[in-house]
């Protein structure tokens, strides 16, 4: 069953979908850092150990790392509206569970609906830019969401740091409650079922064989700093992970209908950008340094893109995105780290948006 819908999309109705997929991108997965910020009050307020307290965040990393290629999946089976909604209905769920719950266990209950939540809204939205946007834009396009649900991550810590103390842990809930709540209701206005339906059966085995491989890399990378590669909690999932990984690749090579289309690797072009996407978050770590070390690694990369050849290249092939990369890179050296990062988002997201209402 195949859906035309996204060759009818007029130019204002991509916009307020791309405009709910950055927010909704931005509040989803800011929570995948925020918390670590709020480690230490989590762990007074529910009177239990850092070792334990610390699944707030490798509980989530490891839930989003499960249901993300679920959703290969699910985006096949149902209509892409409420998929999404139900995307957002369940990190809202899993919102109200946290701030309201009474022990450690029905917390991590809630973390886990926002894990499954954000799984859902960052792997369906990526799949929806590259289907409503014609291919002249999707780079632009693509390029912004990934800017700034990857620099919100960055920011939130330090964010999260000012609203614990002048409000305290479950602020940083209430926030990001009520920008869902709204990306909601904007979302049920305007979202359309833009995806096309396939007619595929669920494989149950590639399912627990994604489980185990996802979900034993992710759990064994996050423990490999606390417990060595020479163990059970750091090296025995990784290990397992990887050897799964394996049969799952050589099972979907093999299905013509596959759980997860790893086919498309053949391509060369496209495998080069996936690892290179790789090695790009893998350095995710340095949200985790010191601010002025930080700080000389972002003015440095501002500065390899604007000078020489590549600026002028830039310069003749984009005046407005140059003068964004100067105006952010100005930002960085005057204002700081922090501020310079937002200056760039704000008006990259704008830029974005005039692109889109004045085609």
């Amino acid at each position: 069953m195949e859906n035309h819908k996204s060759t009818q999309l007029s130019s204002q109705k991509r916009t307020l979908i791309f405009i709910c997929l950055v927010v909704s991108g931005i509040a989803s997965s800011t929570l995948a850092t925020a918390m670590t910020t709020a480690l230490p009050n989590v762990v007074e307020y529910f009177g239990i150990s850092t070792s334990v307290g610390q699944w707030i965040t490798s509980g989530y990393s490891l839930a989003m790392g499960v249901v993300m290629p679920l959703t290969a999946f699910l985006i096949t089976r149902f209509p892409t509206k409420k998929l999404y909604l139900t995307g957002i209905g369940s990190f809202i769920l899993g919102l109200l569970i946290s701030i309201f719950a009474a022990n450690f266990g029905i917390m991590m209950v809630g973390r886990v609906l926002q894990a499954c939540g954000n799984g859902v809204l960052m792997s369906a939205a990526q799949v929806v830019i590259l289907t409503v946007y014609p291919i002249e834009k999707r780079g632009t396009m693509m390029g912004t969401y990934g800017l700034a649900t990857t620099a919100a991550p960055i920011i939130a810590p330090t964010i999260a740091g000012l609203m614990i103390d002048a409000f305290g842990w479950k602020s940083i809930f209430y926030v990001v409650l009520v920008i869902m709540a709204f990306s909601f209701i904007l979302s049920a206005l305007v979202f359309e079922d833009v995806l096309e339906l396939q007619d595929k059966k669920f494989d149950f085995i590639s399912f627990v064989e994604s489980i185990i491989t996802f979900g034993g890399i992710t759990l064994g990378i996050g423990n490999l700093t606390s417990f060595g590669l020479i163990s059970i909690e750091g090296g025995l999932p990784l290990a397992a992970g990887i050897v799964v990984c394996i049969f799952f690749v050589v099972r979907q090579w093999g299905l013509e209908k596959p759980f997860l289309d790893v086919k498309i690797l053949k391509n060369k072009n496209y495998a080069i950008s996936v690892i290179s996407s790789m090695l790009l978050c893998a350095t995710g770590f340095i949200g985790y340094l010191p601010v002025p070390v930080l700080t000389s690694i972002v003015i440095s990369a501002l500065m390899s893109v604007v000078e020489g050849h590549l600026a002028v290249r830039l310069f003749k092939v984009s005046r407005q995105e140059f003068f964004i990369f100067m105006a952010a890179g100005a930002a960085v050296l005057f204002l700081g780290t922090i501020y310079g990062v937002v200056v760039g988002i704000l008006l990259s997201f704008a830029a974005v948006i005039l692109k889109a209402t004045n085609p």
